[in-house]
């Protein structure tokens, strides 16, 4: 009988795409919480620019220190980390993307879903999601599956079959309310696999972004226990698993555990990778 968890040994990591242009800046830091023509978290894009269009000093000053200025709507935070010259090309961008276009009225159009029909790429989102910290990240990936990865605590929380995600009740309540998942769970995962062999394997995890490739799939990036780790999240070509393909520095051994608790068939137990094998390797999960 073969083992639930296959391990394969790559040649080489797999490289970060290329810098980030404006657009994919903008996709994974604000379209959380900003639509083009339509209020949603934040004002639209049409507003935005209303605002600063011939201000881009303002507007980079806004990003970096915003405060609190509408009654019933969250603060925005600070978008300082990505520094001055980034936050210029996002007011070139918004300015762009509002061109032509007028704020819809409340309640026409749909921002909040995507139907699983239209997704041709994986669509990567923050938002607050069950079971989860409110640092959720839900990727719709090419298929029927979908996942939640939880950047507090960098790692997978679980993966879901059907549709992806309903954000209504997040969006309409500013984010005081969690997106509901359009699917059923069919993995839960109670920790990270991975257990680097350094001298503090607890020590608090710490998120250090992703990076968006060309095939639309996002790679994590992340430090457990001194360790740093990025994790690529692929579908299985029959829809029956995922594959997750991670580098580390290769200086230490990993433990990899699976525990009771998962949702994968046969049996359960523990397995070393030496310090060479971890630059890079896949494990792959199948479900029952």
């Amino acid at each position: 009988m073969k083992h639930p968890l296959f391990l394969s040994v790559l040649l080489a990591a797999s490289p970060l795409c290329a810098a980030d242009t404006p657009a994919q800046v903008f996709q994974i830091q604000c379209a959380a919480c900003h639509a083009v023509d339509q209020m949603l978290v934040g004002p639209s894009l049409v507003e935005i620019a209303g605002i600063y269009r011939d201000r881009p000093d303002e507007f980079v000053k806004w990003c970096i220190a915003p405060q609190h200025k509408r009654e019933g709507v969250i603060e925005m935070p600070s978008m300082a980390h990505l520094g001055e010259p980034v936050l210029r090309q996002l007011h070139g961008y918004v300015i762009a993307a509002a061109a032509g276009k007028t704020e819809l009225k409340k309640g026409q159009g749909d921002p909040y879903s995507v139907p699983r029909a239209m997704v041709r790429r994986p669509q990567v989102q923050r938002i607050f999601l069950p079971d989860a910290s409110p640092a959720a990240i839900a990727v719709a990936l090419p298929g029927d599956l979908s996942f939640c990865f939880d950047a507090a605590e960098c790692r997978l929380r679980y993966v879901w079959k059907g549709g992806f995600i309903d954000g209504a009740p997040y969006w309409k309540a500013n984010g005081s309310s969690l997106a509901k998942l359009d699917g059923e769970v069919v993995y839960r995962e109670p920790s990270h696999p991975l257990t680097p062999g350094t001298d503090d394997p607890l020590a608090t995890p710490k998120f250090l972004g992703y990076r968006v490739g060309k095939d639309g799939l996002p790679t994590f990036r992340y430090r457990r226990g001194g360790v740093e780790f990025t994790e690529t999240i692929r579908p299985l070509p029959d829809g029956t698993g995922i594959e997750r393909a991670f580098t580390t520095e290769g200086k230490v051994a990993q433990m990899v555990t699976i525990g009771a608790e998962a949702s994968i068939s046969s049996s359960t137990g523990n397995f070393a990778i030496t310090a060479e094998q971890s630059k890079a390797f896949t494990l792959t999960f199948r479900w029952k």
